[in-house]
């Protein structure tokens, strides 16, 4: 889809309605990353203990318990639907910005999609077989948020900061 049209064109009418968009998803976005702070400590020993339950011989404050299929079921649906949707306007609105490489465009822009394959197929990976997927976790969320945050501050730049000659 060839266009001529890029962000840095927006009337101000659709910056305010990115901006504010992307603020409130940003918040969203930040608040489930402090939820999974709070829940694994961003560890491997952390997301371990989230998926597989505490061990038993841990002298942890928190018991956790495995977690049933069931749940992982419902936690990975939830999670590929809403993250897909999430990178799939993100990723929307990125392709008119003008900042970048188109190479580099096309990897930010397909990342997310490939960190969200890989992430939640590590947890299921991690309480199906072995801990050592938690690092494929840790890493594959790391880059996910990294191609959030470059994509947003991007497009924040090109919609609000002017060019210069």
């Amino acid at each position: 889809m060839p266009t001529n049209f890029s962000l840095r064109q927006s009337d101000f009418n659709l910056k305010i309605l990115i901006t504010a968009f992307l603020i409130l998803l940003t918040s969203g976005y930040g608040i489930g990353l402090l939820l999974v702070e709070h829940k694994t400590a961003l560890t491997p020993s952390g997301i371990t203990e989230e998926y597989q339950g505490t061990k038993g011989d841990s002298q942890a404050d928190v018991i956790k318990y495995p977690r049933s299929k069931n749940e992982l079921f419902i936690l990975l649906h939830n999670h590929i639907i809403s993250l897909s949707l999430i990178f799939f306007i993100i990723g929307f609105i990125f392709y008119f910005s003008s900042l970048v490489s188109n190479r580099l465009k096309t990897f930010l822009i397909l990342e997310p999609f490939i960190s969200i394959a890989i992430t939640f197929s590590g947890i299921w990976l991690l309480w199906e077989t072995s801990e050592l997927f938690s690092w494929l976790v840790l890493v594959s969320g790391i880059l996910m948020g990294l191609s959030y945050a470059a994509m947003v501050l991007l497009i924040l730049i090109e919609l609000w900061i002017p060019k210069t000659k």
